[in-house]
């Protein structure tokens, strides 16, 4: 529900193409939502000076799920009563227009007016269960990160130290959902600052420290069960599984590294071996077998969970794109989230497009794919981006231009090849992989 609209930069002057959207419906766009909180609604960056620019437009917004019908009109547009009701009820169309039937009730035809846009986030807030206390906490927490982003770095440590008891998880946590939002606006010099001062907050904090430390410490479990998995090699049974499971019944954290990084290897026969297992065992180790067995069945379900949410928010951001009237747009505002399970989710939607014959759902997806891929290659990094093309180019072209341009790029380009060949070696890319490896090799000789 939204619409493009030219305006004129307060700054330079410039003509600026705008998206604008007045209807706010969660339910058929939830990404809307986190636009309109986190202030990425109706507001875009003049490309000629930088300037932001926030348009001030009359508001719907409609959460079916908790019955919320919200409508804000700016101060800065003064309407006549009879202006502004005209204004409400062709909003109100407009969504009632794309509800179902069944969806239509009482509360549709009593929007609360919301004297501000504070004012209308603030209620959002107040639906989901946020008290105005942990609103004023919240604002208490964007304040003292101000101060942290003002502070001189020779004196960022002691005035850390000062606010040392108000540094915690929720407090990490925003800097890092700031530093987000930053990067979605096309502002990442300010991104890579908070980042940098978030970092040091964290050094300098006795939470940080601790939260560094136990990192630090999760990090090194995950390596050690990474390398007892490739130890047991390809050949590895449900019962060698079983023994590295009971070896680490006792370490919650091992036991859960071992699920993230071998899930499939839990699957409806081990449990039912595990079982057989417990059964045939002496009766003073049942208790801990089944135990053990309890606690993998949790962590399968919770990665499973986990998964099952990725996927979802996947394709609810590739709806959002498909229905979007500036698709570039969109893309490059939720550039973080397209990842390998977004692409997956892509991929798989055209071709269940082109098997069931829908010509022209199957031609927005592949213009969708083709606008991601070429924003995503765009932000990559140049090394990164070179080997891409090399990948994709026949081996003896491929070989030739690294002869000519690995010079131009010196020995990070053999460690972005590293860092590929880790990727690919978990896909099971192992054609792509052997050509990498033939690759590495002559970009150490041209480097040499």
């Amino acid at each position: 529900m939204a619409r493009q609209m030219n305006i004129q930069c307060p700054n330079c002057r410039n003509p600026i193409t705008a998206v604008v959207e007045s209807v706010i419906d969660v339910t058929s766009d939830p990404q809307a939502k986190a636009r309109f909180l986190g202030g990425r609604l109706n507001a875009v960056t003049c490309p000629n000076c930088g300037t932001p620019v926030n348009i001030a437009t009359p508001i719907l917004y409609h959460d079916g799920s908790k019955e919320l019908l919200l409508v804000y009109v700016p101060m800065e547009t003064p309407l006549p009563k009879q202006q502004q009701e005209k204004v409400i009820g062709e909003l109100m169309k407009e969504l009632t227009s794309k509800l179902p039937k069944e969806a239509m009730k009482g509360y549709l035809f009593n929007p609360k007016q919301a004297l501000t846009l504070q004012g209308m986030m603030d209620t959002i807030l107040q639906a989901d269960g946020v008290t105005p206390e942990m609103m004023n906490e919240q604002r208490d927490r964007v304040r003292l990160i101000e101060t942290f982003m003002s502070t001189p770095a020779d004196l960022l440590e002691s005035v850390v130290q000062q606010n040392d008891a108000k540094v915690d998880a929720q407090f990490l946590q925003t800097m890092s959902l700031m530093a987000q939002r930053m990067v979605q606006e096309n502002r990442p010099d300010l991104a890579e600052q908070v980042l940098a001062v978030q970092e040091r907050v964290a050094t300098y904090s006795s939470f940080g420290q601790t939260l560094l430390e136990e990192n630090r410490q999760q990090e090194e479990i995950v390596r050690e069960v990474a390398t007892e998995l490739q130890a047991l090699g390809n050949g590895a049974t449900r019962a060698d599984f079983i023994e590295l499971a009971l070896r680490y019944g006792a370490d919650a954290n091992r036991l859960q590294a071992l699920v993230g990084l071998a899930r499939p290897a839990f699957d409806y026969q081990f449990f039912t071996e595990f079982t057989t297992r417990v059964g045939s065992a002496p009766a003073d180790q049942r208790d801990y077998m089944e135990s053990v067995r309890e606690q993998l069945v949790q962590l399968t379900q919770l990665v499973d969970q986990q998964q099952q949410m990725v996927v979802q928010e996947a394709a609810q951001l590739l709806q959002q794109l498909v229905n979007s009237p500036d698709v570039d747009a969109a893309v490059e505002e939720n550039m973080p989230y397209l990842d390998d399970t977004f692409m997956a989710v892509l991929s798989a939607n055209i071709q269940e497009a082109q098997r069931t014959g829908n010509i022209q759902m199957s031609a927005r997806l592949k213009q969708v794919y083709d606008r991601v891929v070429a924003a995503l290659r765009d932000n990559m990094q140049p090394e990164l981006r070179f080997i891409n093309d090399l990948l994709s180019m026949p081996e003896d072209q491929a070989r030739k231009a690294l002869a000519e341009q690995a010079a131009d790029f010196g020995p990070v380009l053999v460690e972005m090849m590293d860092a590929v060949q880790e990727i690919l070696s978990s896909r099971g890319e192992g054609e792509l992989l052997e050509k990498l490896a033939t690759l590495r090799q002559d970009a150490v000789q041209a480097l040499q």
